[in-house]
């Protein structure tokens, strides 16, 4: 049987996005309402005049359709943990460093740049795309867009011939605060982490520039999240 798709728009990416569903899973796809993943891996950080690769350990978390939090720690060698929070909890963006109190991002620009990403992050799974509130429509022969539409966000999915994820990209603010894309390429081969099939490695980048490198390590699939993970609450 096919996979069923609750997606509307064009009927060639819905059929594109239905043949990387299978490609990732198979014939019985994930339903995920909810998601938690552990990664580690290395992220580029400027250390004193020097930008280099340092240790990095993150966290994401998904309430489908709106709420997203990405937990970070980067360990450079010798020098204390620093420690993000990026969190959107359907209405509003809250992020936080170094253990300090939780600021609302109030910059409209920002947010929507903020909120782009995780929702780059959470087309990485797929099965997202295939629900009622995406929107599909084509943007070339390889790819197609996948538009939020109770936030308003688009990524562009970028296929391999063989029908596999082989990344995701949107158009936001780096960190230097200029629109630049945000490309999320994932790695040819994948493996089951706690019986849910994930890329092995996932290299995200600003344009050409290496920004971080994961490997997904734990799963949780569809745990119950409370609202004052995304609120920052806790």
């Amino acid at each position: 049987m096919p996979v069923l798709l609750l997606a509307h728009g064009d009927p060639q990416a819905k059929d594109m996005l239905r043949k990387a569903i299978e490609a990732r899973y198979g014939l019985r796809p994930p339903a995920l309402d909810s998601l938690k993943i552990e990664f580690k891996g290395r992220a580029r950080a400027k250390i004193g005049p020097v930008n280099t690769w340092v240790p990095v350990e993150a966290t994401a978390y998904f309430r489908f359709p709106t709420a997203m939090r990405w937990d970070f720690n980067v360990k450079p060698l010798g020098l204390s943990v620093q420690r993000g929070i990026e969190a959107f909890d359907g209405t509003a963006y809250r992020t936080s460093r170094g253990g300090k109190k939780p600021t609302e991002v109030s910059d409209a620009e920002q947010v929507s740049s903020l909120r782009r990403r995780l929702w780059a992050m959470a087309a990485i799974m797929l099965t997202p795309l295939g629900d009622h509130f995406v929107k599909l429509t084509l943007n070339g022969d390889q790819s197609f867009n996948a538009t939020n539409t109770q936030l308003h966000d688009a990524a562009s999915i970028y296929l391999r011939p063989n029908n596999t994820l082989d990344y995701v990209a949107v158009e936001c603010l780096n960190p230097d605060n200029r629109q630049q894309k945000f490309i999320m390429r994932l790695s040819d081969d994948q493996h089951s982490v706690n019986d849910l099939i994930l890329p092995s490695k996932i290299s995200a980048f600003w344009e050409n520039d290496p920004f971080f490198e994961v490997e997904p390590v734990t799963v949780e699939s569809n745990p119950t999240i409370a609202d004052s993970v995304f609120t920052l609450e806790e």
